[in-house]
C-alpha cells in the first residue's frame, strides 16, 4: 500500500458518510460571498440544482465543502476527478 492508497481509504470512509460516494465527482464551489469559486465540493445530486447555472453551496448539496484559495480551485477539482477515474479504474 502506498501513502495515496491509505489516504484515499481514508477520505472514502468520510465521504461514503457524507455523499454515499467513496468516489464523488468534485465541483468549483462558493463558501460564502465571492466574486469567484472559492471552494471545492461533490456535485450536487439533486436534479433541481443546475450547477451550471449556479454553482452555489445549498442545503440540498453533500458535504464537505472545502475552502481553498481561488486560484487552486479549478486545479483542485481536475486533480480529483482524475483521480477518481484512475481509482475506478483499478477497481
Amino acid at each position: 500500500m502506498t501513502g495515496m492508497d491509505d489516504a484515499r481509504r481514508t477520505a472514502a470512509e468520510l465521504l461514503r458518510q457524507t455523499t454515499g460516494s467513496d468516489l464523488p465527482e468534485w465541483r468549483p464551489t462558493f463558501d460564502g460571498v465571492a466574486h469567484e469559486p472559492n471552494a471545492i465540493a461533490p456535485v450536487c445530486p439533486d436534479e433541481d440544482h443546475q450547477e451550471s447555472e449556479d454553482p452555489s453551496f445549498f442545503d440540498c448539496c453533500p458535504e464537505p465543502i472545502i475552502p481553498v484559495d481561488p486560484p487552486l480551485v479549478e486545479y483542485l477539482v481536475a486533480l480529483l476527478n482524475a483521480d477518481r477515474e484512475r481509482a475506478r479504474g483499478v477497481r
